[in-house]
């Protein structure tokens, strides 16, 4: 009786548990649902008559598209701009936040770019693309005294890149640099000698006028005789003593 009471209980607590995992599971994926449902996929720009990608790039760069005439390539030129502005930008700030991880990261000529309008692709030829990337990567390694070499690189592409596909010429460095002379250090210069405090006037004037009280070089010289070895001294003979000379006696005479 106690086992069969026992294997009721137990088959009781296994079924709850298969009914709460079996809710949790569904709360899961209503709310998963929920998300994806909430979040809206950007529009995409159908304002270039359904060109993208490297089809708007030949449109653009005067190559012959089938069901599109030149007047119509011709009315968003201007709006293409800034399509290829966004997209170097994107590309320059890939490779500034790769140089500043340390790595490299592999370059397409495709890029999804945002617009007013909703998204897009664009492309550019590889050979630009490559060298925008570099600029960027180039510009979180290289010291900023070597930035100069950047802004040359990314100005002669935007000198390229523009004309390319019908548009004048921009200076890239001004749009994706705007201040490296400001970020550049100073150009090192060899330090000056200090200079030696100037002498006041009494001290000029004490050096220029001569020195009345000295007497001159030649009195000085017969007033100093001239220094000489000494000559060697006579050697030093002490007096002897002589003896006294005897004194002479008279002679007495005898008394008679």
């Amino acid at each position: 009786m106690n086992n069969v009471l026992l294997l009721l209980i137990f088959g009781g607590l296994v079924g709850l548990l298969l009914v709460v995992f079996y809710l949790l599971d569904r709360v899961n994926a209503l709310h998963n649902q929920n998300i994806q449902s909430g979040l809206k996929q950007a529009p995409t720009d159908t304002s270039y008559f359904g060109l993208s990608g490297k089809a708007l790039w030949d449109a653009m760069a005067g190559i012959p598209v089938p069901g599109y005439n030149e007047a119509m390539i011709d009315t968003i030129r201007s709006r293409y701009e800034m399509v290829l502005q966004k997209h170097i930008e994107l590309l320059f700030e890939d490779g500034t936040l790769d140089g500043r991880e340390g790595f490299s990261m592999p370059i397409s000529s495709e890029r999804k770019v945002p617009t007013l309008r909703g998204e897009m692709i664009s492309w550019i030829p590889h050979e630009f693309a490559s060298g925008i990337y570099r600029a960027g990567h180039s510009r979180s390694t290289l010291p900023k005294a070597e930035h100069g070499i950047i802004v040359a690189s990314l100005d002669q592409i935007g000198t390229m890149l523009f004309p390319a596909c019908g548009l004048p010429p921009v200076e890239l460095s001004k749009l994706l640099m705007p201040n490296w002379d400001k970020e550049a250090p100073p150009a090192t210069e060899t330090p000056l000698a200090l200079d030696a405090p100037a002498p006041d006037a009494a001290a000029e004037a004490a050096i220029a006028a001569p020195d009345v009280s000295a007497p001159p070089a030649e009195a000085s010289a017969e007033a100093t005789p001239a220094l000489t070895a000494p000559e060697p001294a006579a050697p030093v003979t002490l007096p002897v003593a002589q003896p006294p000379e005897p004194v002479p006696v008279a002679p007495t005479q005898a008394n008679p």
